[in-house]
């Protein structure tokens, strides 16, 4: 991430794809956990999601979900979607929109399957769909599980409950936040390549 305001569109752009992919990896970055907004029975649909993968040139998020979800099944295999982010020690605003998948077999859910955490593994061994109605607040997680993770094995029931949400973005946003002035600048995704203009804040 660039430690000067960025002045020109390809320093902006720069600075945008270097904060997303470092937040891959940093867990204390704000947009280590963005929010996700997604169209559901014709309303919007935000949750908070970590943040799994970003390509280098910031044109496919990776998240994981549980294949029971709403918003699994409303997406599919194509649907608006758009990523949220604030850096307030930044003062910059990101944006991320595009078209989302789910993918629940393959190279690319196996993969990410394959390193996830055992700890988070675990979310995927509740009994019930996510947003499944109950009688009292409860995780929905075997009881041995509230206290530990899963061994290698024990995760294993969770797998056909897992999947990843690809974004292919199309659209990024970025906005400065200045007591003397905002700055605001949009890049669209076409043939692979990035092209910005500035725009009004």
């Amino acid at each position: 991430m660039t430690a000067s305001v960025p002045d020109t569109l390809d320093a902006v752009l720069a600075d945008s794809i270097a904060r997303w992919t470092g937040a891959v990896k940093d867990r204390h970055s704000p947009l280590h956990t963005p929010v996700v907004t997604s169209v559901i029975n014709d309303l919007p649909a935000p949750r908070i999601m970590v943040l799994r993968a970003v390509s280098p040139d910031g044109g496919l998020f990776r998240f994981h979900t549980d294949a029971r979800s709403p918003k699994a099944q409303h997406i599919g295999a194509g649907a608006p979607i758009a990523v949220l982010a604030y850096d307030p020690a930044a003062r910059v605003q990101l944006i991320a929109r595009g078209t989302a998948r789910i993918e629940h077999q393959g190279a690319i859910a196996d993969t990410a399957w394959d390193t996830s955490a055992l700890s988070s593994r675990r979310c995927y061994l509740a009994a019930h769909a996510p947003g499944t109605p109950v009688t009292e607040p409860t995780s929905g997680l075997p009881e041995h599980l509230l206290a530990r993770a899963p061994t290698a094995a024990e995760s294993e029931a969770g797998r056909p409950q897992f999947s990843v949400l690809l974004i292919d973005v199309r659209e990024l946003e970025w906005l400065l936040l200045t007591s003397c002035g905002n700055k605001r600048a949009r890049f669209q995704r076409n043939a692979g390549s990035w092209q910005g203009q500035w725009i009004t804040p």
